[in-house]
């Protein structure tokens, strides 16, 4: 393994809008440096308030972004250079998990949920095409989700694992507040997706870890990729029982532990088939990883587990307050307080829900009070947008339920 400072190069996932790098040094964290973003003075508003910005900042994103005929969001507002009629599905995935967060809120948004449901059907490929894993004679790889519409609406695009964990994790959060079934079975077919996406080859540097992509450009195996799957391996453990389930998750958090985790106990991105790490620590992969950990401590009872996210959130949350400002990368942050929930829920700590009010304040403060919309570099963007809400909503949730997070 050798060790490759590229901070400032590509992240682990396709950004839309602006994502900001900390100054200084290796750490390329999500929590980071912008004026704009400033942390602004006071006491946190009232849990009404916040839900009220919520659905303030919904209602903007719909009125923006969304196509009344497909259901369907645009990228950007207005338009950039080279934009796709549709968003891909990461930021959708987004806009999912923003509608879900507001369900728990107002029970009047379930008609909105199956219409995020209805237009998913839009991005799901029955037969991807893979190139990972590489391992010869790889079996066809099972149905998930494109990157981008399929035909009629568009060209379709690249599997990438991440994206799938991203749904699967909003499905499963649909199905633990709602019951439907609908959403636990494509929670399932994902984890079978993720499962295959493992890389069996053992001459490969750092053997072993889940795939970013089925694309041909890349063969990286990644944090996000493989904390995600382990969330999602322990909550259908939970919700199942099968043992399987606690054995994948298990393996990919291992596997991230081994070679992904840095010497200040933070992750960093990614390593290269060439054996070369990706030395960037982005605020996501401690979320996701810490959830991991939380989820793994409820799956087998280990307190080494809840020990392991305790000490991950406390240095995410130091390294992330030596910078007197927050990050505009709203769906980094809003991961990575979601799973500092999540983590509440087992170990109450008020402190994390002090932080997360403080960084939801701080973000209102930039919003356009005409528009409800949060300005990005070039424009609006929409999964800034659906992060907006999500972030006001989850400052109003209640912490008992926490729980339903992941």
């Amino acid at each position: 393994m050798s060790i490759d400072d590229r901070s400032g190069s590509r992240p682990s996932r396709r950004t839309f809008g602006r994502a900001a790098l900390v100054a200084g040094g290796s750490l390329a964290l999500g929590l980071s440096a912008t004026p704009a973003l400033a942390r602004t003075p006071g006491s946190p508003a009232a849990p009404g308030a916040y839900a009220q910005r919520a659905v303030t900042a919904y209602d903007a994103l719909q009125r923006t972004f969304y196509d009344a005929k497909t259901k369907l969001y645009a990228p950007n507002f207005p338009a950039q250079p080279g934009d796709n009629p549709y968003a891909y599905v990461y930021p959708y995935a987004g806009v999912i998990t923003a509608t879900l967060d507001l369900l728990r809120l107002d029970r009047g948004y379930a008609s909105a949920l199956r219409d995020r449901d209805e237009a998913l059907a839009a991005y799901y490929n029955p037969a991807p095409a893979s190139a990972n894993p590489l391992s010869p004679p790889a079996p066809a790889s099972p149905p998930g989700y494109a990157s981008y519409v399929l035909p009629p609406l568009g060209g379709s695009g690249d599997l990438f694992y991440d994206d799938n964990e991203w749904l699967a994790l909003a499905a499963l959060q649909q199905y633990r507040t709602t019951g439907d079934r609908a959403a636990l079975r494509r929670a399932e077919l994902i984890n079978t997706l993720v499962a295959y996406g493992w890389d069996d080859d053992p001459s490969h540097p750092d053997p072993g870890g889940t795939f970013w992509t089925q694309a041909t450009y890349s063969h990286d195996r990644n944090t996000v990729s493989n904390g995600l799957g382990s969330e999602i391996a322990s909550r259908l453990y939970l919700l199942t029982g099968k043992r399987t389930h606690l054995d994948r998750s298990l393996r990919q958090f291992a596997w991230v532990d081994r070679y992904l985790r840095a010497p200040n106990g933070l992750y960093w991105d990614h390593v290269d088939l060439d054996g070369t790490v990706n030395t960037a620590q982005l605020a996501y992969n401690q979320g996701n990883m810490l959830g991991a950990a939380t989820l793994l401590h409820l799956a087998t009872g280990e307190r080494a587990y809840l020990t392991q996210a305790i000490d991950i959130a406390g240095t995410a949350l130091e390294v992330y307050g030596s910078s007197p400002t927050l990050s505009s990368d709203v769906p980094g942050a809003v991961t990575f307080f979601k799973n500092l929930f999540l983590l509440h829920s087992v170990h109450p700590d008020e402190s994390y829900r002090r932080r997360q009010r403080e960084y939801a304040d701080t973000l209102w403060a930039t919003v356009d009070p005409a528009t409800g919309l949060l300005p990005t570099d070039g424009g609006l963007a929409v999964n800034a947008q659906a992060a907006l809400v999500e972030t006001q909503a989850l400052a109003a949730w209640s912490p008992r339920d926490y729980h339903l997070l992941l």
